[in-house]
């Protein structure tokens, strides 16, 4: 649907500091940072730290290096400051406190003195009887009066609570089905029902985009917001949910794709992320695929969002990464792969690019084809005929300069006088100077060793 104007676009993440950095952070961060740059809006990040127990600052040092790592930077944060300080919900609580009590002054939330057990037996009770679970007012109609431990609920108000999804179009929920909910807890601490849309009202947060998960939080948010008297944003969007092969939600606990720095660890481009992600429940409306981020800010549409979930694809985004490393000039591209090399030198690095560019499909994948440079594999058994071959592969190779082109030429000689093909005749050269089958082109495997290394490697396969 059409986007609603707005003169001052402003939006945000709210991520919660108690794990690793989730990928789905990273997808939503995409999402706010392509609309608030179609705009020239900002961008701001919020952490939400409010659940005491597990809530990490190392954590939170995650989610700013993983989004950094992305280059999806933020305009405002904790980190940066901004307009609207403080940017972390633990440093606002008294913000939230102010607004709780005004709210019961006003009559609009009451306190609850319930003890978990009490909850506990009224969900039981409901579920006995096959009708949904609302609060039963108890402390509203009769609270106890021996109790002092409370916490705050707000007293819904019923009606219908409508609001424009710039992805489903106009939404519309039936208060009536939904309970008196706590907005304060009883350690004075809020929930993510008040504190989210209380902050968001106050940084003057004009589009909501988050996950599909919370389309169905927006009714509580609007109710508070109403209820309080602030403006409400523009407008919402949830984006669908990224789901794992198996079709469940991507989960931190079950699925170790969900965690966002194990692309860098594995060496995925933070380029090729993005434009996966993009991806990922979102199409061009054309066959092109591969995108820079400055296109991806031009075209970039809620029109053309999917609304159902999109299913992670390790072979897609493998694809992908493909793609942005045989389009990366060789001097980057070896430049980025130092972190993983770190056994090599610049040089040798970069006279093994043209031949790993073809071949990688991420930066960790240079490992397994280079670590015969630094390894001494075992030499292969191989039978009297193979030796021969071997044998005949190092005399061509004696007098060749120790590059890949002549020695290319020279192995081709080699073969043609065999009589077997290239695969019988390089497969045990490759055994010999790598300890494997598989392996860059024989002529840039043999001229990234020392030529003295290489023939050393190929005669003490042959036995002599």
């Amino acid at each position: 649907m059409a986007v609603p104007d707005d003169d001052s676009v402003r939006v945000r993440i709210a991520p919660s500091p108690t794990g690793f950095a989730h990928l789905g952070t990273a997808s939503t961060a995409l999402y706010n940072v392509l609309f608030a740059r179609q705009r020239q809006g900002k961008f701001a990040l919020r952490i939400d730290d409010t659940d005491l127990e597990r809530n990490r600052p190392e954590y939170e040092q995650l989610i700013y290096e993983s989004l950094r790592w992305l280059d999806l930077d933020w305009d405002e944060g904790p980190d940066k400051g901004g307009p609207y300080a403080p940017y972390r919900q633990s440093e606002r609580v008294d913000l939230y406190r102010q607004d709780a009590a005004r709210l019961l002054a006003e009559g609009k939330a009451y306190k609850c003195y319930c003890t978990a057990d009490e909850l506990e037996a009224e969900r039981r009770q409901a579920q006995f009887e096959k009708r949904p679970y609302k609060y039963s007012r108890r402390c509203l109609i009769n609270p106890p009066k021996d109790r002092t431990e409370f916490a705050v609920r707000f007293k819904v108000s019923g009606g219908e609570i409508k609001f424009t999804d710039m992805i489903r179009g106009e939404m519309s929920f039936d208060a009536e089905l939904i309970g008196d909910f706590i907005v304060m807890k009883s350690d004075g601490y809020p929930t993510y029902q008040f504190a989210s849309p209380v902050d968001d009202a106050l940084m003057k947060i004009s589009h909501v985009i988050r996950g599909e998960e919370h389309l169905s939080n927006t009714p509580y948010h609007l109710m508070v917001v109403d209820a309080l008297g602030y403006e409400r944003p523009v407008a919402y969007a949830h984006m669908p949910l990224i789901l794992a092969k198996d079709g469940a939600k991507l989960s931190k606990r079950k699925h170790p794709e969900a965690n966002l720095m194990l692309y860098r660890e594995q060496g995925y481009l933070p380029e090729a992320l993005i434009n996966y992600l993009a991806l990922l429940g979102w199409n061009p409306g054309t066959a092109q695929e591969i995108f820079k981020f400055e296109q991806l800010a031009q075209i970039f549409s809620f029109d053309r969002v999917q609304h159902a979930g999109a299913r992670f694809d390790w072979e897609k985004l493998n694809w992908v990464n493909g793609e942005w490393i045989r389009a990366m000039e060789d001097a980057e591209l070896a430049k980025r792969l130092q972190p993983f090399l770190p056994r090599l030198d610049e040089a040798t690095i970069m006279r093994a690019v043209p031949a790993l560019k073809t071949r990688m499909t991420k930066l960790a994948d240079a490992v397994d084809y280079l670590d015969y440079l630094w390894l001494d594999p075992q030499p292969p058994v191989l039978d009297g005929e193979t030796k021969q071959r071997v044998g005949n592969a190092i005399d061509v190779l004696k007098d060749v300069p120790w590059q890949p082109e002549p020695i290319e030429a020279a192995l081709e000689e080699a073969v043609a006088r065999s009589g077997v093909g290239k695969g019988k005749f390089y497969t045990p050269l490759r055994d010999a100077l790598t300890g494997k089958k598989v392996s860059l082109p024989i002529h840039y495997t043999l001229a990234l060793l020392p030529k003295e290394v290489a023939m050393a490697r190929l005669q003490r396969a042959t036995g002599s």
